[in-house]
């Protein structure tokens, strides 16, 4: 098939105007510094470990780029991630450069602070523990509650050791007994007070409070 070099000439003509225009654009936006809060991601950390005490949630990141290019930025498109694979317990120091951030193509990031953090880590353990359900409220006058049960009676609960140490009982959602004159059967979530711990299995339990007439 032979070369025609002035087929559709009228459709190259105006790629080349529209290529021409956004390069005017892009070239004629300004380029500026704008510092921008960027959430830390932690990735890779060793099982059997845990992070402890005050994470940091987020970090200050300078960024350099057109104007027009940082002000299309969306929550998302920015993120510091640290790579934990070298954690061992204790207190430890981690760098935090600018290689760490994610950013959009097209946005240099400048600087990040601060540039290192402190974070602690330890040793990650399992505890089986009572259910203690909360009872809320009072039966009926001339009742009273003479027994409560929970059914599972345990649950493990894993996370720092010096938190297991510390931690009696995990308990339920409040049960409601209040001016009753009868038995209470409700399911309810089993939790743990401790943010730093959690249920191997989230569960529920049935909780029972048993109501009787009081004793003269």
């Amino acid at each position: 098939m032979a070369y025609h070099p002035f087929r559709s000439l009228g459709l190259k003509f105006l790629s080349t105007c529209i290529a021409a225009m956004l390069w005017l654009v892009v070239a004629g936006e300004r380029v500026v510094e704008r510092v921008l809060r960027a959430p830390v991601e932690f990735q890779n950390l060793p099982s059997g470990l845990e992070l402890v005490g005050n994470l940091p949630d987020t970090v200050e990141v300078r960024l350099r780029g057109s104007s027009g290019a940082l002000s299309r930025m969306a929550a998302g498109d920015l993120a510091a991630v640290l790579d934990l694979r070298t954690a061992r317990p204790g207190r430890r120091l981690f760098h935090l450069t600018p290689a760490h951030v994610t950013a959009p193509y097209g946005i240099d990031v400048v600087q990040v602070g601060p540039s290192t953090l402190t974070m602690e880590f330890e040793t990650s353990g399992v505890r089986i523990v009572p259910v203690e359900p909360d009872i809320e409220g009072r039966p009926a006058a001339g009742f009273e509650v003479t027994q409560v049960t929970s059914d599972p009676i345990t649950v493990e609960v894993a996370g720092p050791e010096s938190a297991l140490k510390r931690l009696d009982a995990a308990v339920t959602e409040p049960v409601t007994v209040t001016d009753e004159t009868r038995s209470v059967r409700e399911v309810v979530t089993i939790g743990v007070q401790d943010a730093s711990l959690r249920l191997v299995k989230p569960q529920t339990a049935v909780v029972t409070v048993t109501i009787s007439p009081r004793r003269p």
